[in-house]
């Protein structure tokens, strides 16, 4: 969606930029050409962005698929081994 929105900005021609901290706002005035490098840099962030949150989800998914492995051994008894409540065999 964001990418969409840069591009349909270059295409009109970006004039300025606004930068916002927790305190404080600023609008820069710039040249086209600017705009168009500014458009590059923010692309890249997207993308670098995107990338991270895909490793990050991806490792939480190993993370649940692994602990959910261990919860089934756990509670499914192995063969060969007695049941916590089963009488000792004599």
């Amino acid at each position: 969606m964001q990418q969409h929105q840069l591009l349909a900005l270059e295409l009109e021609g970006i004039v300025a930029l606004t930068l916002h901290s927790a305190t404080q706002t600023l609008t820069v005035l710039i040249e086209r050409a600017a705009g168009a490098q500014v458009v590059d840099t923010l692309r890249e962030a997207l993308r670098e962005r995107r990338q991270v949150l895909k490793t990050e989800a991806r490792q939480l998914r190993q993370d649940w698929q692994e602990s959910e492995t261990l919860r089934a051994r756990k509670e499914k008894p192995r063969p060969n081994q007695p049941l916590a409540d089963a009488p000792p065999a004599s």
